[in-house]
Formats: structure tokens, sequence, C-alpha cells
């Protein structure tokens, strides 16, 4: 007998919103009772979302054949990536029929035969050796090298495709046939579609609209601490009393409320957000006729290979289908009012050469007419050159840049914390500032979780509770490398990652230096 599949929507949600968190382990019966009842899910209100922005950090390269960089033309190359998210008790409507809608189409995937293979995002995918794991980034991107590396002999292409502004593109007809379609209706039910309009047809609240008013342009100013410090001592932990003490603010015109503005290129609305526990469940719906499409086009008819993480299409093929493939996705894509991202489709040429006397499978980037070659085929975190792989430079560095602020962090807050103690014995204080760093082990296999829960005080006041609890550490960031590295058979991964303690070494000697001269030490 299989166990039941816990649910992963149930859970406590950390975050602040306009209503009271909420305690499943103390609510559940009265959570699952009211998501389950399909004519409160019809009739209930959903609060307007919380909208911010994520910077997400790029690198370009400014011509064909150069090297990247983090500016272009002069231009930061960083983009706002939109992120909504709802009430406590919005998200886990959103998550509950979210759960339902993903086991349906899962069930609908297994119809059809090889289906399952071809989407590898927001699915669980039962990893064949790993007994109680699921398949991971490693082991998709290795799947794709593999297949690319079979097919050496005789060349391949491996053309690479981004779904320009996904989320934010759905059209909203489109997703409610295919919600529809999956649910065996030819229109949604009362509860369905109520949910279907508060993921299409929301309204939002800028998160930067709830703090505090700021003289410092330079600077985003915090949130109102004690105000939200008044609403804990009602054992209450939100950005307001309760909802009669939100919409007053609303109707004072305090804050403002937005709708949803994804517009097409017509200006009607279309978009979902990202951040609710339903879109992803969304997203894959949305392009289940797309990947049926191209199972039975690319895979079946043409013998070609296809696989989708999320909107991130990669297909490998033959000289012979190429072209053909490349009108079929653009077309296919269009039928849903989708389109690939300016500039975001690659085309990679992999064959065997004679390198210094020796057979090695290479890479040749196809772009503006002519073949440019050594560049590599870069997904799912990866470069894959033919002959080897590595981790995607981008994602090394990204690690690297936060690896060297947290050095910097805390020795910072070590040095202004004793700064002006005549006590202080200074090279004392330098070997203890060092002894910081001794218990980092940045091979380390536990990590030490801090949970926080909200309690009375001795003076009544509601504080944070902070309880340590030490458990297995998942991975790091050298032990996914090592993992990568056997599940692809290679070491360059790993040499690639050596230079990292050197790294952290300077990093620590640099900033002590810096800080030992600004707090005279």
């Amino acid at each position: 007998m299989k166990p039941k599949r816990k649910s992963t929507w149930l859970r406590n949600r950390g975050y602040l919103h306009f209503t009271n968190q909420i305690n499943v382990s103390e609510k559940r019966g009265e959570i699952l009772g009211f998501v389950k009842n399909k004519e409160a899910v019809a009739k209930h209100a959903f609060f307007p979302l919380i909208h911010t922005n994520i910077k997400v950090r790029r690198y370009k390269f400014d011509k064909p054949g150069t090297a990247r960089a983090h500016s272009h033309n002069g231009e930061q190359t960083y983009k706002l990536r939109p992120l909504h998210y709802a009430t406590h008790i919005d998200a886990m409507i959103f998550g509950y029929y979210g759960e339902r809608l993903q086991l349906k189409y899962l069930d609908e995937l297994k119809k059809t035969e090889g289906l399952t293979d071809c989407v590898t995002a927001y699915i669980q995918i039962a990893h064949p050796v790993r007994k109680g794991k699921n398949k991971g980034t490693i082991d998709f991107a290795h799947e794709v090298f593999k297949e690319i590396e079979s097919r050496s002999e005789q060349g391949c292409w491996a053309l690479k495709y981004d779904i320009e502004k996904f989320f934010s593109n759905m059209n909203h007809r489109v997703l409610k046939n295919a919600w529809a379609k999956l649910l065996d209706n030819t229109t949604l039910p009362t509860d369905h579609y109520s949910v279907f309009k508060a993921a299409t047809k929301f309204s939002f609240i800028y998160r930067d609209d709830l703090r505090l008013k700021s003289h410092d342009f330079n600077r985003r100013a915090g949130f109102d601490e004690r105000y939200l410090a008044e609403i804990r001592k009602t054992n209450v932990s939100a950005f307001f009393y309760d909802p009669v003490d939100f919409r007053n603010t609303l109707k004072e015109g305090k804050l403002k409320v937005h709708k949803n503005n994804f517009r097409n290129k017509q200006g009607e609305m279309v978009g979902i957000p990202q951040g609710l526990p339903i879109s992803a469940t969304l997203a894959n719906l949305y392009l289940l006729s797309f990947d049926k499409i191209m199972l039975d086009e690319v895979v079946v008819k043409r013998q070609g290979f296809y696989r989708r993480y999320s909107d991130d299409i990669i297909i490998v093929c033959s000289e012979e289908h190429k072209k053909a493939i490349m009108e079929l996705v653009d077309n296919t894509l269009e039928d849903i009012e989708l389109n690939v991202s300016p500039g975001k489709n690659e085309e990679y040429f992999f064959s065997n050469k004679d390198v210094r006397g020796v057979s090695k499978l290479t890479s040749q980037l196809w772009q503006n007419g002519r073949f440019f070659d050594n560049r590599p085929l870069t997904y799912l975190g990866f470069e894959f050159y033919g002959n080897k792989t590595l981790i995607k430079s981008a994602n090394l560095s990204k690690f690297y840049r936060r690896m060297i602020l947290a050095v910097k962090s805390r020795t910072k807050r070590a040095y202004a914390s004793a700064y002006g103690n005549q006590t202080i014995n200074t090279a004392l204080f330098n070997r203890r500032l060092y002894r910081l760093y001794t218990n980092i082990d940045l091979d380390k296999k536990s990590i030490t979780r801090n949970f926080k829960s909200l309690v009375p005080n001795q003076f009544g006041d509601y504080v944070y509770r902070v309880q340590k609890n030490e458990g297995e550490f998942r991975s790091n960031y050298f032990k996914y490398g090592e993992r990568a590295s056997e599940i692809m058979g290679t070491n360059s991964i790993v040499k690639q990652t050596r230079r990292h303690r050197t790294i952290f070494k300077q990093a620590v000697q640099k900033y002590a230096k810096i800080y030992s001269q600004r707090y005279k030490f």
C-alpha cells in the first residue's frame, strides 16, 4: 500500500500580510473544512496580493564571440522579476486547488506515452537509482547532454528557446479552456471559476507602499515597527489588526489598490502572478497542448528529442528537420498567444572533430549567419561544451559574491561592537575574530536552523522566541558540485570549484584589515 501523499500546501507561512498568520497545527480541521467547501470557495472574497520585485542579475555577451559582462552598453544587465503573494487563507485555497489540478494533470500526462519524460519542471519524477529521491536539475541537464553525445557521430542541433514573459503573457481564454478541459467540462464549476478569477483578475498593493515615508530618496524606508509591535501585543502577526482595520485604511486613501496590469499588444488583460501556490501548476497546464504537439511532431515523427523546464525549451534534432521544427515551435506558440523571447532562441551544432589527433565532441554557436567555436550550451545551470561540462559561470560567481558579502558583514559587526572598548587586547581580539570563521565548515553536512514563534514575555508583550534545531544539511554548493560531477561522470566541475577556500580566506584577511583600520585596532 502506497503511503498517503502529504499535502505541501497545508503548512505555516512565515511572511506578514494583511490578515493574521494561521497556525496550521491548531486550525487544521477548520482550514480543511473551508477549502473543501465548494460553496464557500465560490463566494470567497480574495484579498489583494502583495507585490514586490526580485532583482535578477544577468550575464550578457556584448558581441558574438566575446566574454560575459554585467553591463551592456553602459547599462546594468539585471531584470526585475515581479512576485505576488497572497494572504494566508487565500494561499491555502490556491494551494488546495493547485494540488487537485496537479493530480489530474499528472494523470493526463500518463495517458500519452512519452509525455511524462518531456515535462520536467514543477513535478516530482522518481529517481531510478537513488531510492526515495526525485530527479533534479542535474539529472535533467545530464539527460540532454547524453542525448547530444549519442548523436555525435552524425552531428546534431540543439535548439534552445525561452518563452517571452511567460507568466505575465498567459491568455486568460486559453488558460480557462485548458482548465475546463482538464476537468472534462466545457465551463468551469463555480468554485474553480472563483479561483480562476482570483488568479487572473487579481488586485495587488505594492509592498513598498506599506513602508514609512522616507525623505532619503537614496534609501528605502522600513516598516512602522512601533505599529507592528502594538499589533503583536494582540497576538496578531500581520500589517493590520484585522480585516476591518485594513478596509478602513483603504477607505481613508492611505493605500492604493492596483488591478492586474499585464496587457498584450491589443491592450487586453493577460497573465497570472508568479508566487501563488497554484502558479506552477497553471503554467504546466497552459502548455499541455503545446507539449503534446511537440511530442508528436518532433519526437515521434521526426525522431527528435524534446524537453521543457517551465518556460525553457530545448530540442535536439538533425540538420534535415531543423528548419521545419523551428517553424513548428513559433507557429504552435502563436496558437496559444505566446512568443519566443526576442534574441533568446539559440542554435548550437554539436559534432565530432579532430583536435590534435583526438576526436572530440565540440560545440558551435550559430549566430548572425556564422559559427562561433567552443561556445557552450547553457542549460539548467550548466555549460556543456561537448567534451566537458561546467557549472554555469554566472551561478558560481553569484555564490562567491554572497560568500564575500557574508564575510564582510560579519567582520564589520565584530569590529563595530568592540569599538571604543579600551580593555580589549588587540591581538587577542584579532585571534577571536578569526575564530568566528573556524567553525564555518564549507563542506558541512549539518546545519542549525532557527525557528521563530510569538510568545508573551514577563511584561505581557509578544516577542519572537528563537529555537535552534540541529538538522541534516541537505546540500551546500560544493556538495552540489560533487554530486553533479558524479552524475555526469566528469571531474571538470570539481576542478572548477577548487578555489573556494582561497577566495574565502582572502575575503577574511581583506575585511579584517579594512575594519581594523576604520575602528583603529
